[in-house]
């Protein structure tokens, strides 16, 4: 089974604090699963997870609504309010499809949010709950998450779209930080981002050495393929990412058991 680990679907007229729909025109318009479906179908994804974009509860609740309609839409990773006191997942673990919960530290201005002791508590109750955690964390986030992992409960925790390593970012401390991170065991980096990342340079030498770089470092049963839609669109059509993939995958010569982690 092919399974996109990260999908978006947005109304802006359900008035949601969408940043992405901010920043770009390019993004003001729905984006729900009729829009992709086409792709999935043409690229072999069997089902995807989908993934929150804004930081409220109304958002989540509206993408598990959507969910329970879509076959395709095989889970979702939801938001809390990881800084406002204890979590109490159990109703969000009675929803239908609910996997996870997602970290959005890139939209939070304190680099140290994730690291202060109730947030740690929060993300650790969820593991414990049995959802997994998604991260996405730029660099000024790899020392406090870094820091953090080893204390947290076993599960699956999932770092987005190499750790956003832009191109202004060092490459040396990218690769020490996702050393870092693969240092726990059950900790996966999501193969996406490099459209978003490198924009119409994500061709390049350069952005594709990202790739080469995640799966020396963790190796395919680590790494998990996922798309970012819509994200990319601005720079690449849905099928030239997953053909990229394809064909980094197919030129490592991996066994057919290392294909199917990177993908299921």
């Amino acid at each position: 089974m092919r399974i996109d680990a990260h999908l978006h679907f947005w109304k802006p007229s359900c008035g949601f604090d969408n940043r992405p729909i901010a920043d770009n025109d390019a993004y003001r318009r729905d984006f729900m699963l009729a829009d992709v479906e086409p792709d999935l179908d043409a690229a072999g994804i069997d089902g995807a997870i989908l993934v929150q974009t804004a930081p409220q509860t109304a958002e989540t609740d509206w993408l598990i609504d959507v969910a329970a309609h879509e076959d395709r839409i095989i889970g979702i990773t939801g938001w809390v309010d990881l800084g406002g006191g204890p979590c109490d997942y159990a109703p969000l673990l009675a929803r239908p499809k609910v996997v996870g919960i997602r970290a959005q530290l890139r939209r939070i201005a304190d680099d140290a949010f994730v690291a202060k002791p109730g947030v740690v508590a929060n993300l650790d109750a969820a593991l414990s709950a049995g959802l997994s955690v998604t991260i996405l964390a730029e660099a000024r986030h790899y020392r406090h998450v870094r820091d953090v992992l080893p204390r947290l409960a076993n599960g699956p925790v999932i770092v987005n779209h190499l750790a956003l390593r832009f191109p202004d970012v060092d490459c040396d401390a990218w690769r020490t930080a996702l050393r870092a991170f693969a240092a726990r065991p059950q900790t996966y980096v999501q193969l996406s981002g490099l459209p978003f990342l490198y924009g119409q340079q994500w061709r390049s030498a350069e952005a594709r050495s990202l790739l080469d770089d995640a799966f020396a470092i963790l190796g395919p049963q680590r790494l998990m393929f996922a798309s970012d839609y819509p994200m990319l669109l601005r720079f690449a059509t849905y099928g030239e990412w997953v053909a990229c993939v394809d064909a980094f995958i197919a030129a490592q010569r991996m066994p057919a058991v290392d294909v199917e982690a990177i993908f299921s």
